[in-house]
């Protein structure tokens, strides 16, 4: 009966064949419930025993393909660590003393340039060039895109032509700082877009002004700024002459957004009762109107027109109050209505030009406006 019972231990370990030894065991003992307690090992039938054997003998091949798969992967692996040592290469976890950053860099992604400067060719270039890295970090896709670029194959041919054009080796610097997009446009464009300004009679002092004043200018294309130009020229009923002295003065307005451009437009004419040909004589004096913001110009032109009693003439004559913010004009008004010399009718005696109203420190304004000090001019705004 032992040697059955161990059978039965080692075969129960397999799931496999258990069905069978149930079989075998329900037989089993059908057979010894009628046999002899001395005879019972050989009353067992023929078929019976073979049933027992065959199970046995299956139960105990299956757990050596197991046993015989674990010791498989054990020895792939103690042949891979012998590889290893007879290779002479040390553990993973052994400290490295060589130097890896050929491979990469040491550091972890960093959107900080403080961390890549040491070891960036291109970022010391721009540095000795006075570019601000710090205004990078917070433009958008900027750090990543100047981190690709290699200086002597992606900078530096742009770089040559901005200094022919006319940029200063002073300015470039800054130039960059604004405009680091200029990077992804081709030289060749470039050119087009310069010759499209000769074209048109810029001379090569208004193209450097242009460029220097509004980097972003070259950036757009040749398509966009004859759109814009040609805006100019037809809204305001401009010459030739007219339009590139705006595109000189102010760079910047012509490659400002359009619709601000069209909003304020709409304010000055509408809102404010300004006429076409005032809109003219404001755009060619004080063309930086057009980028200020609406609600700003709105509430200046609401209290020098209706609390200061300026007219359209006026302000026409000296559109610097349109530039300025309210409250600047509203303290030093009120400030002259206290000492009695607000009074800005050039016919009348003790007339202040809008212009001196506005311009000029507070000291200035004191001393040679309001013929008073300072001190006094402070303890007014304390009051206010």
């Amino acid at each position: 009966m032992r040697p059955i019972v161990a059978s039965v231990r080692n075969f129960v370990l397999n799931p496999v064949a258990t069905n069978r030894l149930q079989l075998c065991l329900t037989t089993m003992c059908r057979t010894f419930s009628y046999a002899q307690p001395e005879n019972t090992l050989g009353r067992l039938n023929s078929k019976d025993s073979k049933c027992l054997l065959e199970s046995v003998r299956n139960g105990v091949s299956d757990n050596s393909k197991e046993l015989q798969s674990v010791a498989g992967e054990h020895d792939k692996c103690m042949n891979v660590e012998q590889n290893v040592k007879l290779d002479g290469s040390t553990s993973v976890l052994e400290p490295c003393s060589e130097d890896l950053s050929a491979i990469a860099p040491y550091f972890q992604p960093s959107f900080n340039f403080a961390a890549y400067v040491n070891n960036s060719s291109t970022l010391q270039e721009l540095v000795k060039l006075g570019v601000d890295l710090h205004s990078f970090e917070r433009k958008k896709d900027v750090p990543e895109f100047i981190l690709r670029l290699e200086f002597n194959r992606d900078m530096k041919e742009h770089i040559r032509f901005l200094h022919d054009l006319g940029v200063p080796s002073d300015e470039l610097g800054a130039f960059i700082t604004k405009n680091p997009w200029i990077f992804k446009e081709d030289l060749d464009d470039l050119q087009v877009r310069v010759n499209y300004l000769q074209s048109k009679k810029f001379s090569a002092e208004m193209i450097a002004r242009i460029v220097r004043r509004n980097p972003c200018w070259l950036s757009f294309s040749t398509e966009k700024i004859d759109q814009r130009l040609g805006h100019f020229q037809k809204t305001f009923k401009l010459t030739g002459n007219e339009v590139r002295n705006v595109a000189v003065k102010r760079p910047r307005l012509i490659t400002y957004h359009m619709a601000h451009i069209q909003m304020n437009t709409f304010s000055l004419k509408e809102e404010m009762g300004f006429s076409d040909d005032e809109l003219r004589i404001l755009l060619l004096k004080a063309p930086k109107l057009w980028m200020k913001s609406n609600k700003p110009l709105l509430s200046v032109f609401d209290y020098a027109h209706n609390v200061m009693k300026l007219t359209h003439q006026q302000i026409l004559d000296f559109p610097e109050i349109l530039k300025c913010r309210t409250f600047r004009v509203k303290q030093r008004h009120l400030f002259l209505e206290l000492l009695g010399r607000a009074q800005y009718n050039p016919n009348l005696e003790g007339y202040i030009s809008p212009k001196a109203l506005v311009s000029g420190s507070d000291s200035v304004f004191c001393q040679t406006v309001a013929k008073s000090t300072v001190e006094a001019f402070n303890i007014f705004l304390k009051s206010l």
